[in-house]
């Protein structure tokens, strides 16, 4: 009988701690035909191309995105909570017709990131202020750092079949296991 209730008690912890992690999912779409592309390596595009960025959570959560460019500007995209299997849309975007590469950090958090928030409403108040735009990039990086301290991300790719533009293969990046995530996306070109 004992066994059988630590058996429960287990089942019923793993259930909880797997409730309480963050899962997400997340496609670059890019081109004329809005394909999907892997998120895993840097992404190559050219100038004048456009890409889009499709988020859905699986549960109640706060989305940021920042965008580090290559003249070494900030700049914030995106910084509200998120419901349950609610899909946002960022974008289109047009890839500059500099060359090099932008970086755009998506954080994903159970937790409301006030730190962040505070860093970003100073920034949003005070855009060419080169200190508020260092603490925002500072803090960005940390979040970064204490995220991989987490462990490896959970991560893995879904081929979500043909595209609605009769496109062969969708891909899906889908995060799972952790409370927060800061995934860098970085396009060159």
């Amino acid at each position: 009988m004992k066994k059988t209730v630590a058996a429960i008690f287990f089942i019923f912890a793993g259930i909880n701690v797997w409730a309480q992690a963050l899962s997400w999912d997340v496609k670059l779409l890019y081109g004329r035909n809005w394909e999907s592309k892997p998120i895993n390596r840097r992404i190559d595009m050219e100038a004048g191309e456009t890409f889009l960025i499709q988020i859905k959570p699986a549960s109640d959560c706060y989305c940021y995105i920042v965008v580090y460019d290559l003249d070494r500007q900030i700049s914030v995209i995106y910084n509200e909570g998120l419901r349950a299997e609610q899909e946002i849309n960022i974008g289109p975007i047009e890839v500059d017709n500099k060359s090099g590469t932008d970086t755009l950090y998506v954080i994903m958090s159970l937790e409301r990131q006030t730190k962040l928030e505070t860093l970003i409403t100073n920034f949003n108040n005070n855009p060419g202020s080169m200190q508020y735009a260092d603490d925002l990039r500072t803090e960005v990086i940390n979040l970064q750092t204490r995220a991989a301290g987490l462990g490896e991300p959970s991560h893995a790719f879904i081929l979500g079949g043909g595209s609605t533009r009769g496109g062969s293969e969708e891909y899906i990046n889908r995060y799972t296991e952790k409370n927060m995530y800061v995934r860098p996306i970085m396009i060159r070109h």
